[in-house]
């Protein structure tokens, strides 16, 4: 009960109001470096500059004391990439994911996930694409009360489909403030997250084909974001992600190589006016 809490203190749980939709707006500007050997130049680096903005939607399905079924939408945006003095923007296909979350903020499973564009799906458009949606995930809310200053820490593993990456991220939040941000009562949290992920190649091979391959990845970011904790609404988030990753792969008439990549993304989200 609020009255048994400490002065200035505080019980964060994701709790929404099962019919009520909110939109956010996700802008992100970024960079990232990718090296091929065994190529005709090996070692040759490639790089490009991204920057873009997509339109979400999320809607509180069911909910039981468990767990809140969550659907988030994909409604469109567009992203531009640069590189070697060309740019070229494309259309972010709409999309739809269901997940369930536990009153602590974690996305504890995936119930179903589809885009228009039947040969993408959230996991095949990178691990930086789905935190847009899921960057929530990243802050996992403590067990009991906090007050300004505390900090807490937790291991969460993101749900993905059967033929997704493993992502185990460990995780360091601090209430830094409870405050009124867009006349909103919120705490103001900084959260920062890494882990690694594997995930093997040869499921993403079509069923004719043969490949081997692996890909391993360490995700890291550090957010600072506004909760809306009376009415369980994420009202703004600001933070950088990245990405260092190694691939490996084979195939029958194709030579072995590797490829690595190292991406920094600053992302913003905000809910939409």
């Amino acid at each position: 009960m609020v009255s048994c809490l400490p002065a200035h203190a505080v019980v964060l749980r994701y709790r929404p109001k099962v019919g009520e939709m909110t939109k956010h707006k996700v802008s992100m500007s970024g960079r990232m470096e990718t090296s091929m050997a065994g190529t005709a130049v090996p070692g040759a680096t490639m790089r490009m500059e991204m920057t873009g903005a997509i339109d979400l939607a999320e809607k509180a399905l069911s909910q039981t004391e468990e767990t809140t079924r969550v659907e988030n939408r994909w409604l469109g945006g567009k992203i531009s990439v640069k590189m070697d003095g060309q740019s070229q923007s494309v259309d972010v296909p709409t999309g739809r994911m269901v997940v369930d979350v536990d009153p602590r903020g974690r996305a504890v499973k995936l119930i179903e996930a589809a885009m228009e564009d039947q040969s993408l799906t959230p996991q095949a458009m990178g691990p930086d694409f789905q935190t847009m949606v899921g960057w929530s995930e990243f802050g996992a809310f403590p067990e009991g009360d906090v007050k300004v200053d505390d900090t807490w820490s937790d291991e969460i593993k993101l749900p993905t489909g059967e033929e997704g990456p493993e992502i185990t991220l460990q995780i360091s939040s601090r209430l830094l403030a409870l405050t009124t941000f867009q006349e909103r009562k919120c705490a103001k949290i900084r959260t920062s997250f890494e882990g690694p992920m594997t995930f093997d190649l040869s499921k993403m091979a079509p069923a004719d084909e043969e490949a081997e391959g692996e890909m391993e990845a360490v995700l890291q970011g550090d957010m600072v974001w506004y909760y809306d904790y009376e009415n369980s609404v994420y009202v703004y988030a600001e933070g950088a992600v990245g990405m260092n990753m190694t691939m490996s792969m084979s195939a029958p008439e194709m030579p072995a190589g590797e490829m690595t990549m190292n991406m920094l993304m600053n992302v913003k989200y905000a809910l939409a006016q």
